[in-house]
Formats: structure tokens, C-alpha cells, sequence
């Protein structure tokens, strides 16, 4: 099945034949579906040929054909050390939160460090959200279609053993660049919140060098590091003046070297031309940051999938994207 926005009765009718489904709309669509072999969350921004805001429709990701077996779960802060009790041996894993909830503040403190199991299969997937005039305000879901219920405090996951001769990738793009310029940055901790630092190997607040930045850049831009390969943006929530603290979208992780990070051009351009050169796509996240500020609404898109308030691909993410591709082994 092509992954598209769909109608509520599309989706229905999709349900009530078995599919397999990774489904997001707002929480006033996804209350009109029936049980099923589905998880999902909420978010009004979608890839469907182009940037598309919508409250209506339900984006479908579907596994039907390629999960030779499923295994649904749901999770809240105190046992997602769980997650991968009940993976498959070949397969992937998809995951939905809800925003702020305390089993995303959980689970994204502990991914890389406290959660067994996490490196043995992909693990995918976003963290809900709602219209961002409403940040702050609205509540975010993830649902869980066994039983049909939306949560604003668990999380889902759908674990997929793969058909015979084929392999899942995980793979993330970030189109932003480390400024070499500027000097690098390390925390004592792995928190949401940071204060105290090192920079350049001296004793520092970050506050105080970020609203210095500010002051001779004319904006603060995502922290930035280099791990295992990758480029991960660290973006930047509040900076807390009074308080002396900064909180991000993602936790920052003690010990790896941060700088600011540099855009890198035309992030339209970019985001279209490294999605084109994949084949192999079953599902696609991304972050609200660049549908907002790359100003995506309306432009063409080369893949089709949801915009988040964070992208996960084994950790929590934010200004990526992040697609699942599955091949012939």
C-alpha cells in the first residue's frame, strides 16, 4: 500500500482487513478508528507529495506485506527498560510518545546507555505532537489500536519480525554542519537541562556563552556533535536566564563534544535531494523545524511520512530525518 494521507473510512476498511499499520492524525481522526493491528499518533503535518497541514486525513504507514510476524506493546516511564523484551531476531521496531510525557524524558535519558536490546534491530519512529501555535497548550497522543485507546502518558511500539530474505536499515540525514569556529562544549551529564559546562576545557555556564553567541551571531542555532559518524543537533528549547539553565528538545549526552552548528544552504533542496537517492523506504519521519522553518507548506516533497515534535532512529532526534529502508538480504 502506498504510503498517503487516507480518508477515516479508508483507514477503517484498512483496518478491517488486518493490516498491519503505523497510523498519524490529529486526535479527532484517530478516535474515529476502529481496533485493530495498528499503533499511532498524533501530528497535523505530514510529507504527501508536498508539505501538507491537515486535521482530517490519517497518514498510513503499512508493514502488511513484509512482517512475516508482529508483536504490539506499550510502555510508560518505569518499564521501558523493557522495550526490546519482545523483539524479533530480524526485524524492526517502531515506536510513538507522546510529548513530554515522562516516558519520553525516560526513554530518551536512557536509549543509548540503559535499555538492553537497543542496537539488535532498527528502532524508529516519533514523538507526537500538535499544531505549533497550540505548543505548550494542546495535549499529544500516541494510540494503541489492540484496544483503541490514546494516551498522553505511554508508549507504543509495534515489533515487526521481517519475511524471509530481507534486512531493515535505520538511517538518518541532518543537513546542518559543524562551525569549526566556534569552541567545544561538554556537559557533566546526560540531561534535557544543562548549566554548568566545559568550553574548551574551561569551567563555563552555558547560558552565559549562548546569549553571547546571540549577541554576535543575532540568533542561537541547535548544538551539534559528531557520534559514531553522525551528525546529532542538540536543538534548543529555552534559555533560562534567570535560572541560569538551558533545556533542549533532546538530551544532551555527557561527555560528547558540542559546537553550534552551521546551516548548510537550501534545506528544501537538500531534504528532497538526499530522500531521492532512496529506494527502499517504508517509512519516513522528520522534524517540525524544518517544516516550519523551511517553510515546507505546499512545496514538493520526494517522500511522503510525518513531521514530529522529535524523530527517533535508536535515540531521540530532532532536525533530521529519519527513514526506515528495508532490503533484500
Amino acid at each position: 500500500m502506498e504510503t498517503k494521507l487516507y480518508t477515516t473510512d479508508e483507514v477503517s476498511a484498512f483496518i478491517q482487513e488486518g493490516r498491519v499499520m503505523l497510523l498519524t492524525g490529529m486526535e479527532s481522526a484517530i478516535r474515529k478508528l476502529p481496533k485493530g493491528k495498528w499503533i499511532g499518533g498524533t501530528s497535523p503535518y505530514f510529507m504527501d507529495t508536498v508539505g501538507k497541514v491537515n486535521d482530517d486525513l490519517i497518514m498510513v504507514d503499512d508493514f502488511t506485506d513484509i512482517a512475516k510476524n508482529i508483536c504490539f506493546d506499550h510502555f510508560n516511564e518505569e518499564n521501558i527498560g523493557n522495550l526490546f523484551e519482545h523483539q524479533f531476531s530480524n526485524g524492526f521496531s517502531v515506536i510513538v510518545m507522546p510529548f513530554d510525557s515522562p516516558v519520553h524524558k525516560s526513554f530518551a535519558t536512557r536509549a543509548l546507555h540503559d535499555i538492553p536490546g537497543m542496537f539488535e534491530n532498527p528502532l524508529v519512529g516519533y514523538i507526537s505532537c500538535c499544531h505549533l501555535e497550540d505548543f505548550g497548550k494542546a495535549k499529544t497522543y500516541s494510540a494503541f489500536g489492540i484496544d483503541g485507546e490514546l494516551s498522553e502518558t505511554n508508549a507504543v511500539v509495534l515489533h515487526v519480525e521481517l519475511n524471509d530474505g530481507l534486512v531493515a536499515r535505520a538511517e538518518i540525514m541532518n543537513f546542518d554542519v559543524i562551525d569549526e569556529t566556534t569552541p567545544v562544549i561538554k556537559f557533566p551529564v546526560t540531561s534535557f537541562v544543562q548549566s554548568e559546562c566545559t568550553i574548551d576545557g574551561k569551567s563555563a555556564n552555558i547560558v552565559d556563552y549562548l546569549l553571547e553567541y546571540r549577541k554576535q551571531r543575532g540568533q542561537v542555532v541547535p548544538l551539534i556533535a559528531e557520534c559514531g559518524g553522525a551528525l546529532i543537533n542538540r536543538d534548543i528549547r529555552e534559555i533560562d536566564e534567570v535560572n541560569k539553565t538551558v533545556s533542549f528538545f533532546s538530551p544532551a549526552e555527557a561527555g560528547d563534544e558540542y559546537r553550534m552548528s552551521k546551516p548548510n544552504g537550501d534545506y528544501q533542496q537538500l531534504f528532497n535531494e538526499g530522500l531521492s537517492q532512496k529506494s527502499n523506504v517504508v517509512a519516513c519521519f522528520s522534524c517540525t523545524s524544518y517544516f516550519g522553518g523551511g517553510q515546507f507548506e505546499g512545496k514538493s516533497i520526494k517522500q511522503n511520512g510525518v513531521y514530529a515534535f522529535g524523530e527517533i532512529g535508536y535515540q531521540l532526534l530532532n532536525k533530521t530525518i529519519v527513514t526506515l529502508e528495508v532490503d533484500k538480504s
